[in-house]
């Protein structure tokens, strides 16, 4: 993990100290198309994750076959 010095993160506390108090209860609400945009965030996430099974399942299927063959070297 990468430290950072703290003269890097000393603009960040006056900013908290001061931002933080001020914020108040929001009034927030989700509108239809939101839904939608969630929907296909989830579908394309599963076609890209078909997508990537199906373009390196030979590498996925031979890493299983030498992984379960009874001689495989480990």
């Amino acid at each position: 993990m990468k430290r950072y010095p703290p003269l890097m993160l000393a603009p960040i506390v006056p900013a908290l100290i001061v931002h933080l108090p001020l914020t108040g209860a929001t009034d927030a609400y989700l509108d239809p198309g939101t839904g939608s945009i969630i929907l296909q965030m989830v579908i394309a996430g599963f076609v890209g994750g078909l997508f990537a099974v199906k373009l390196f399942w030979g590498r996925i299927g031979s890493f299983f076959r030498n992984l379960l063959s009874p001689g495989a070297k480990r």
